[in-house]
């Protein structure tokens, strides 16, 4: 049974959505399930070797990598950790837009019936969002040999995550960070989201009876 009241967090490399989600955890008390991490237990069981994906990073960048990522960790087991797992489930930026387009498909049907999708983005100015995630990527890989060395295909995929169509018709909302403190970005979630009406019903019943 999926569970409708979870609060799932979607966007480009760097938005804060890590940052949001542990957030939210504190002020809701609500479990935190990152699927950057969570997705592993799926990639290992379907066989993905993790001395070719280095490989392939290091020979072809982050484009190809994420190519060959993507078939070890499909929609079908998205919806899986979805059904798993009742939270905050923040979503890693290559979870949430594919270029297959069953997978975009699949992606589509699974998360119709969540009604606390959000997608975070820093601005509406989509040119400001794009130089800022691009500095930031650049100063998250600056110690990092593997990925600093292929830092343009980082920020040509992440380009193209930010302008992504298909997160957009994914989310039930959008929300823009605009330089603001994660608990206020937390707070905007959570006055939007399903989960508060559901305590407030929760709150109502327990006052009635």
């Amino acid at each position: 049974m999926p569970h409708l009241n979870n609060i799932i967090l979607i966007g480009p490399l760097a938005t804060g959505k890590s940052s949001i989600a542990e957030q939210l955890s504190s002020m809701t008390g609500l479990k935190n399930y990152p699927v950057d991490k969570l997705k592993w237990y799926y990639r290992f069981n379907n066989g993905y070797d993790i001395v070719k994906s280095r490989s392939i990073l290091k020979s072809e960048g982050f484009e190809a990598l994420l190519v060959y990522a993507q078939h070890y960790f499909t929609p079908h087991d998205l919806d899986h950790l979805l059904k798993q797992y009742n939270g905050i489930i923040d979503f890693g930026a290559t979870d949430s837009h594919r270029r297959d387009f069953k997978q975009m498909k699949l992606m589509q049907d699974f998360l119709a019936p969540y009604p606390n999708v959000f997608l975070i983005l820093p601005y509406e100015d989509e040119k400001l969002s794009e130089q800022v995630l691009q500095n930031r990527l650049r100063i998250r890989y600056l110690n990092d040999p593997l990925k600093s060395a292929v830092i343009n295909s980082y920020l040509k995929m992440n380009a193209e995550f930010l302008k992504s169509a298909q997160n957009k018709a994914l989310s039930k909302h959008i929300i823009y960070a605009n330089d603001r403190p994660f608990k206020d970005i937390a707070e905007e979630i959570i006055t939007t989201s399903h989960w508060v009406k559901q305590q407030q019903s929760r709150a109502l019943k327990k006052f009635v009876s």
